[in-house]
């Protein structure tokens, strides 16, 4: 791509992928993979979705749960990031529609559970929650493993009617299955251990074969790969791609590199010219990059959009000339977009972001990646030449560091501490529920199963304190002494580490913030981990905000952060 004023590049055309058709229709052609988990759904309880991106995996979930629906019964599925709940609601809506399912489609998160409590008159989000929960059925609930937790935890007002009603649930979807790792694993492995019977779906484009393994030690795992096809349904369209490295390591922040990603963006809206909006997107990986890039663009082309974690859901838009973005708009957002930009560090992120383009008609990308990964490409893919898309999968498995998933952790004793948290937690709180404290016997003993042979008498032991209705000490005080006597060799200290996993939120932290933010003068949220990457100053009252930022908002619940920009260290 001879545009491009880059030393270091090369381009290649990436062929089309097609997988195999079933024979079954409701309207239109199933793909044959979609059939396998439409009858499996019937007798299997545990199964892995294993497709390309853009074939179809959301349809699949849908039609495992359908007869689910028919009996008026709910189904729930977690997405990893906001930006993906709201442009699922959207895109489920109209496929229940297709195929003529009557289900309500709702979305949960904490922003939403927030606007709904300030319609309906609640005064807490768990009042809310039980609500929509609550409300006559059959619904598909679409929420984040933030709030699972937090069920979980008990940590919602109405917290055991809310369990119960989640317990009412007869099917689970997790989707984008390769974006949890380490604790929020755990969280998913205890979660599946509960809703054993019920039926359960892991779907995701780039599957960790440790995490599989593990998984199977929880129920029968029956997994479903999509097939290709010389002659098939066509689920990704030629692309020319092209490589390029500006930075010897590391992820994108200066000046300079806003300018060259900016440049290129520019360079390829005139390649591509008119067309549907978005016509190129950009995606980066940094919340403070993406703003400088952005900036930059706009200088020379105002018909831009910013979507990224201080974004809030009612301005994002994708109907813009050009969309820069971050991680949000990474996976299984539906963009027919002609040109892509992209930054990539591991494998999973170029994956991912190059299936952003190519998804309904022949497109173009740049992708910019580290010197190592860039000289590595360059020695296994032919210049100027054709591969598949399996060829390109497999060149970029080989060039980059695969992301890790940590899943590892479910095996040792933090794993057996953040279990033993979550179920402590249940337990108190239900204590005295006959049915629902066998239920959590069971979790254990079906958990024990992923855990170290060492740890295996502990869950022993814990089955025998859990199941025993007369409590001498505090559970807690019991599991100590428990983990204490087996001789772990843990210093005092890490035995603490449990009541941290009773309180920390399921990615390590403690969840988001509600937030003003000054720069679209509107209500929204940030992540604590974002919080060094901006300035931004803690407001109390009513009183405070219209003194230092003037008329406050009817809808606003105090206390608040408000967020007036990012820092320009924010990168690090």
């Amino acid at each position: 791509m001879s545009l491009f004023k880059f030393s270091n590049f090369f381009s290649v055309k990436v062929d089309s992928l097609a997988i195999e058709y079933g024979n079954k229709e409701i309207g239109f052609r199933l793909y044959e993979y979609q059939e396998r988990v439409l009858e499996l759904s019937t007798g299997k309880h545990l199964i892995a979705i294993d497709a390309p991106t853009g074939a179809g995996k959301t349809l699949a979930l849908l039609l495992a749960f359908k007869h689910f629906f028919e009996d008026d019964r709910n189904a729930m599925i977690l997405y990893p990031t906001k930006a993906l709940i709201e442009d699922q609601q959207a895109s489920l809506s109209k496929l229940v529609e297709k195929i003529g399912i009557d289900v309500d489609v709702v979305s949960v998160d904490s922003d939403r559970l927030h606007e709904y409590m300030l319609a309906k008159g609640f005064k807490t989000h768990g009042e809310a929650l039980y609500d929509i929960l609550s409300s006559v059925g059959p619904k598909l609930v679409l929420t984040n493993p933030d709030i699972l937790y937090y069920i979980l935890r008990m940590e919602f007002k109405k917290g055991r009617p809310i369990f119960r009603e989640l317990a009412t649930f007869a099917g689970i979807g997790i989707d984008e299955l390769h974006l949890y790792w380490g604790a929020s694993l755990q969280i998913l492995f205890t979660f599946l251990n509960l809703m054993k019977g019920k039926l359960r779906l892991l779907s995701t484009a780039t599957h960790d074969y440790l995490l599989l393994s593990l998984l199977s030690h929880i129920g029968d795992l029956a997994k479903v790969k999509a097939r290709k096809a010389r002659e098939g349904a066509k689920v990704r369209h030629e692309v020319e791609l092209t490589f390029a490295s500006i930075k010897s390591d590391g992820v994108l922040y200066k000046d300079e590199e806003a300018e060259k990603i900016a440049n290129t963006t520019l360079t390829m809206l005139d390649r591509v010219g008119e067309g549907s909006n978005p016509r190129v997107v950009c995606i980066v990986n940094s919340l403070v990059f993406s703003e400088k890039v952005a900036e930059k663009i706009r200088e020379r082309e105002k018909d831009v959009s910013l979507i990224n974690s201080l974004t809030p859901r009612g301005i994002r838009s994708t109907n813009s000339k050009i969309v820069v973005g971050t991680s949000a708009i990474e996976v299984g957002i539906d963009f027919d977009t002609q040109a892509l930009v992209f930054e990539a560090t591991n494998t999973a992120s170029f994956i991912q972001r190059l299936g952003r383009v190519g998804r309904k008609r022949s497109g173009i990308a740049v992708a910019f990646t580290p010197y190592d990964n860039f000289r590595e490409l360059k020695a296994k893919i032919p210049e100027g030449g054709k591969i598949s898309y399996t060829e390109l999968e497999n060149a970029v498995k080989h060039s980059f560091a695969q992301n890790p998933s940590y899943a590892e952790v479910a095996e040792n004793v933090y794993g057996a501490l953040i279990q033993a948290g979550i179920t402590y937690t249940l337990v108190r709180r239900l204590i005295g529920k006959d049915k629902l404290l066998r239920v959590l016997t069971e979790v254990f003993k079906c958990s024990s199963r992923i855990l170290p042979p060492s740890l295996t008498e502990v869950h022993k032991e814990l089955i025998e304190v859990f199941n025993n209705r007369v409590y001498e000490k505090e559970v807690f005080e019991k599991l100590l002494e428990i983990i204490d006597a087996n001789e772990f060799n843990l210093p005092k200290r890490l035995l603490g580490i449990l009541r941290s996993f009773m309180k920390i939120g399921v990615r390590g932290v403690y969840s988001s913030l509600p937030a003003y933010i000054l720069k679209y003068k509107t209500l929204g949220s940030i992540d604590i981990g974002d919080l060094g990457k901006v300035d931004f100053e803690y407001i109390s009252n009513e009183e405070e905000f219209i003194e230092k930022i003037g008329l406050s908002p009817l809808d606003i619940e105090y206390p608040i952060i408000e967020i007036r920009g990012v820092l320009e260290k924010g990168y690090r």
